[in-house]
């Protein structure tokens, strides 16, 4: 046996052993760096969470402790969402009818606009917060501007009649 193939058998394991050493010790920051990353995004999350689900709910439903008040709430609301760009007719409370543990809030709808207005104001229904949804729409044209008539409905807390 040589002198280079002596050394070779006795310092080659452990500078292997060290180089291995070495890499797991890369690997092993690198996976903690992702980790401490993956933290801050909870904390982060966490720290912007929503409100409590039950008051986040809540902002969902039409305010109101009885279904008159309740549709009442309702109507304001969508007149205040469509009167700004339409021409209201015509807005008749339907009734509340009792789904569980909501009420279920029903309005008819007539108004009269350009198809832009009409359009503008069908937006802003979809989008409204409390929910409301358009459950038939019937349209008709005279002219340049359009008569829409809709059914809506709005979902409220348990209210008394």
């Amino acid at each position: 046996m040589t002198l280079r193939r002596a050394l070779l058998l006795v310092v080659g394991p452990p500078m292997l052993a060290v180089l291995l050493a070495l890499t797991a010790w890369g690997i092993a920051a690198q996976q903690s760096l992702r980790a401490d990353d993956a933290a801050a995004r909870l904390q982060t999350a966490l720290d912007h969470r929503p409100a409590e689900p039950v008051l986040q709910a809540a902002k969902l439903l039409v305010p109101g402790t009885t279904a008159g008040l309740a549709l009442s709430a309702l109507q304001a609301q969508v007149l205040d969402l469509v009167g700004q760009t339409t021409q209201v007719q015509q807005i008749d409370a339907r009734g509340a009818e009792p789904e569980g543990a909501l009420t279920r809030l029903t309005v008819n709808l007539r108004l009269v606009g350009d198809e832009a207005a009409v359009m503008t104001a069908l937006i802003a229904i979809e989008r409204a917060e409390p929910l409301i949804f358009v459950d038939a729409l019937r349209v008709t044209a005279s002219g340049p501007s359009l008569t829409v008539e809709m059914d809506l409905s709005a979902y409220a807390g348990k209210v008394t009649p």
